[in-house]
């Protein structure tokens, strides 16, 4: 592909509702990430397309009301730097219809660098991350600092358009690089 381009769709938000450890827990075991719920994971795209990115995720959003999730599941797992800590969000029709009409909308826009990021899209399970790129040292000590109120509560009322020139955390973090679609109301 000339010109390529990453982009990556996602659910950006403050937690309405968390328990009192779950930040500072975070800031010690997690990059300074957003909370978010990855519907369209990194995927390549030319220039040329970036208009009908925009326009495309505005034609979907317009179907769509605000809507809560509950997160409430411990989940640990490995990835490929590392152990993560997750806390997965209760079934929700909303959240599963969203992604589900994302990915078929916007897959036709360019092809996942990595098989992982593609499987990830197919089996969505949505979650939060509270630790990632843990060694297993690291994971048995904040396993240890986990505590059993996990239930978390957040408003999906906007997705996030995030369009970079390269697949590193600087260029994913970047304000200029994120565009924000209100839900219709």
């Amino acid at each position: 592909m000339n010109n390529q381009n990453f982009f990556q769709i996602s659910a950006d938000f403050d937690l309405k509702s968390k328990p009192e450890w779950i930040d500072s827990f975070r800031l010690k075991y997690d990059l300074p990430y957003d909370y978010h719920i990855t519907f369209k994971t990194t995927t390549n795209f030319n220039d040329e397309d970036f208009e009908n990115l925009n326009i495309g995720l505005k034609e979907v959003l317009e179907k769509y009301k605000p809507f809560v999730v509950i997160f409430d599941e411990l989940f640990i797992a490995p990835a490929p730097s590392g152990w993560c800590i997750m806390i997965k969000a209760k079934h929700n029709e909303d959240l599963f219809k969203l992604q589900k009409e994302i990915v078929e909308r916007f897959s036709k826009f360019g092809t996942h660098p990595s098989k992982q990021k593609e499987e990830f899209e197919k089996n969505f399970d949505p979650h939060i991350t509270i630790a990632r790129h843990l060694s297993d040292e690291q994971l048995e000590q904040a396993k240890g600092e986990l505590k059993d109120d996990l239930t978390c509560e957040a408003l999906i009322d906007s997705t996030t358009l995030t369009t970079t020139k390269g697949d590193t955390f600087e260029e994913w973090s970047k304000p200029e690089n994120r565009k924000f679609y209100k839900f219709n109301k």
